[in-house]
C-alpha cells in the first residue's frame, strides 16, 4: 500500500464562503477531505496536514522555504508527497520547489481546483484523487502539477484560464502524461523527450546563504516605457531583474537613455534576464536588432522558460552565490526540465 502525505496551503479547494468572499479554511475542510479519497481505501494511505492557510494570491517567497522544510521533515516516511494550493501562484511555487527538488527520486504534486471541494460538482475531487495516484506511480520522480486528468512538469505550468477547470496548460513541454480510470499514462513525447534530455550533472552548493530572501523586479515591456523605472530599481535594490519583452526579446532599443540605464545595471553585476509576454516558443535574442542590442549590453536569455519558472530560478540561484559566473552557469543549466534549449 503506498503512503502519501497531503500538505494543505489554503486555496480555493479548501475555501468556504464568507462574508468577505471565498476564503480558504484548513481545518474546517479536512475530514471532508479525507472523505473524499475513501475510494482510495486499501490502494492508498493518506495522511492530511495543514502548513498553512492561504489564498495563494498572498503566498511570499519566505511561504516556499515553509513549505520546503514540511517536504523534507516527511518525505522518507512517505511513497510521494501531494500539496494542496491555490491556482493563481501555483506555478510559481511548482518551479520553486522543482528546483529545490530537484533529483529526487520521489514525487511531488501540487494540485488545487477551481471550485471550492465542498461545492457540489466541484473539480477539487478529481484533482485530488489523481494527485494522490500520480504521487504514488513509481515512474515518476520530481515536481508536478496534476490538474483536469492532466500531469505538468512544475517548472512548464501555466494557468491560461481564471475560471474554466481545464485552467492549466504545459508550456514549451509535452505533458507528462494523463490520468484515466485511477491509472497514469504516460505521454509518449514525454517518454521521448526524457530519454534525450540532457540533465545536468553539475550541482551547485545549493546551501542556501543565511539573510533576505533576494528581490527580482519583473519589467514588463509596454510602448512609452519611461526609463526612470530602472533609478526605482536601482534605489531599492533589487538583485536581479527579469524583462518580458515582446515576441523573441524585442524591446525599445532606440531609447538610448533606457539601454544606458540597464548597461549600467548589469556593469554593476545585476543579471538581467529577457523572457518573453509570448505563451509559447521563448526567446531568441539573435534574431532581430532590437534582441541582438540587448544582448550586446550584457542581458541574458530566458530561452524557452516561463517567467515564473526563471522568476524563481533566479531567486533561487541568487540565494547560493553572487558570483556572476556562477550566476550564468546556472542559469543556462537545466535542472529539472526547465531548460529545452541546449546552450553552447
Amino acid at each position: 500500500m503506498k503512503r502519501i502525505l497531503v500538505l494543505t496551503t489554503g486555496g480555493t479547494i479548501v475555501s468556504l464562503q464568507t462574508l468577505d468572499g471565498l476564503k480558504p479554511d484548513n481545518d474546517s475542510i479536512i475530514t471532508i477531505l479525507y472523505e473524499n479519497i475513501l475510494s482510495l481505501a486499501g490502494d492508498y494511505e493518506v495522511t492530511i496536514e495543514p502548513i498553512f492557510n492561504k489564498d495563494s494570491s498572498n503566498i511570499i517567497p519566505s511561504d516556499w522555504y515553509i513549505v520546503e522544510d514540511s517536504i523534507r521533515r516527511h518525505i522518507n516516511k512517505y511513497d510521494g508527497i501531494v500539496i494542496l494550493h491555490g491556482t493563481d501562484t501555483m506555478s510559481y511555487s511548482a518551479a520553486m520547489l522543482s528546483y529545490l527538488f530537484h533529483g529526487i527520486d520521489k514525487s511531488i504534486v501540487l494540485t488545487g481546483s477551481q471550485l471550492p471541494i465542498v461545492y457540489e460538482g466541484s473539480d477539487g475531487v478529481s484533482n485530488l484523487i489523481d494527485a494522490v495516484i500520480t504521487a504514488g506511480d513509481d515512474r515518476l520522480s520530481g515536481v508536478f502539477v496534476v490538474f483536469h486528468d492532466k500531469i505538468i512538469n512544475g517548472t512548464r505550468a501555466y494557468k491560461r484560464s481564471s475560471l474554466n477547470i481545464d485552467a492549466y496548460i504545459s508550456c514549451n513541454y509535452p505533458y507528462v502524461g494523463v490520468i484515466k480510470d485511477k491509472k497514469v499514462f504516460m505521454t509518449s513525447d514525454y517518454k521521448k523527450i526524457k530519454e534525450n534530455e540532457s540533465m545536468s550533472e553539475y550541482l551547485p552548493d545549493t546551501q542556501r546563504r543565511a539573510g533576505n530572501i533576494p528581490k527580482i523586479f519583473v519589467l514588463k515591456m509596454v510602448p512609452g516605457i519611461d526609463a526612470g523605472i530602472i533609478d526605482f530599481i536601482q534605489a531599492e535594490r533589487y538583485q536581479g531583474v527579469i524583462i518580458e519583452g515582446y515576441g523573441l526579446g524585442g524591446m525599445p532599443v532606440a531609447d538610448s537613455k533606457l539601454m544606458e540605464k540597464l548597461e549600467a545595471l548589469i556593469k554593476q553585476g545585476i543579471p538581467i534576464i529577457m523572457a518573453t509576454q509570448c505563451v509559447y516558443d521563448g526567446v531568441n535574442l539573435d534574431t532581430y536588432e532590437v534582441g541582438i542590442k540587448a544582448n550586446k549590453i550584457g542581458m541574458l536569455s530566458a530561452y524557452d522558460m516561463t517567467t515564473e519558472a526563471v522568476y524563481t530560478k533566479l531567486i533561487w540561484i541568487l540565494s547560493i552565490t553572487d558570483s556572476y559566473g556562477d550566476i550564468l552557469k546556472i542559469l543556462q543549466t537545466n535542472f529539472c526540465g526547465e531548460l529545452n534549449t541546449i546552450i553552447k
